[in-house]
C-alpha cells in the first residue's frame, strides 16, 4: 500500500480526513499530537502561543520506528508537524490540506483560541508555510488539496485517487494571499 503524511495548518481538516481515510483503506493512523503527548516528545510549553515545543528530531525517530515495524498494508501519519519527518525515503505521498483564510478563521474561532494564535495560523496558511516546508523536504511527493468547499469524505476520496496515481494536485496552484490582504483592510 502506501505510507502517507497528511499535514497542513490547524483547522484544514487533517484529523477528520485522516480518520475517514484510515477507515476506507483499513490502515493504521498515527496522530502526531497524540504521539507527542504519549511519548512526551516536547521540551516545554510556550504559554504565550499556547502550544508544546516539540523536539522534531525525537519525533522523527519515533515515527521512523513506527513506520519500520508497520506491515506493508500502509500507514497514515497525520498532524501539523508530520511533514517535518526527516526520513523522506519512507514516505510515498505528502498531502497538504489547505483552506481559504476567511473560512479557516471561522473554523479556528470555534476552538476558543486567542486572537493572536488564530491570526498566526491564518497568516501561515496564506503564506503557504506548510507547503513550502513540505516541498523543501519531499519535492514531487507533495500534493495540495483545497478543503474550503468540499466535504471531508470528498477529500479522502481525492487522497485515495492520489495514492492510486489517478490524479495529482501539485503544489503552487493555490494562492490565498488575496484573502489575507482583504482581511487586513477590515
Amino acid at each position: 500500500m502506501t505510507t502517507i503524511i497528511i499535514t497542513g495548518t490547524p483547522g484544514t481538516g487533517k484529523t477528520s480526513v485522516s480518520k475517514i481515510l484510515a477507515h476506507k483503506l483499513s490502515i493504521p493512523l498515527v496522530a502526531v499530537n497524540d504521539l507527542v503527548d504519549q511519548k512526551h516528545i516536547y521540551t516545554g510549553y510556550n504559554r504565550d502561543k499556547g502550544y508544546k515545543e516539540v523536539d522534531l528530531d525525537d519525533l522523527s525517530e519515533e515515527l521512523k520506528n513506527i513506520v519500520e515495524v508497520s506491515d506493508n498494508k500502509g500507514l497514515i501519519i497525520e498532524g501539523h508537524l508530520s511533514h517535518h519527518f526527516k526520513y523522506h525515503e519512507l514516505i510515498d505521498n505528502v498531502v497538504i490540506l489547505r483552506a481559504r483564510p476567511d473560512i479557516l478563521t471561522k473554523r479556528l474561532n470555534t476552538r476558543n483560541w486567542s486572537d493572536s494564535k488564530i491570526r498566526e495560523n491564518v497568516e501561515a496558511e496564506a503564506l503557504d508555510i506548510c507547503t513550502f516546508e513540505a516541498v523543501e523536504k519531499y519535492n514531487k511527493k507533495v500534493h495540495e488539496i483545497d478543503t474550503t468547499n468540499i466535504t471531508m469524505e470528498e477529500v479522502a476520496d481525492q487522497i485515495i485517487a492520489i495514492i492510486k496515481g489517478e490524479i495529482s494536485f501539485p503544489p503552487g496552484k493555490l494562492n490565498f494571499l488575496e484573502y489575507l490582504y482583504q482581511d487586513y483592510g477590515k
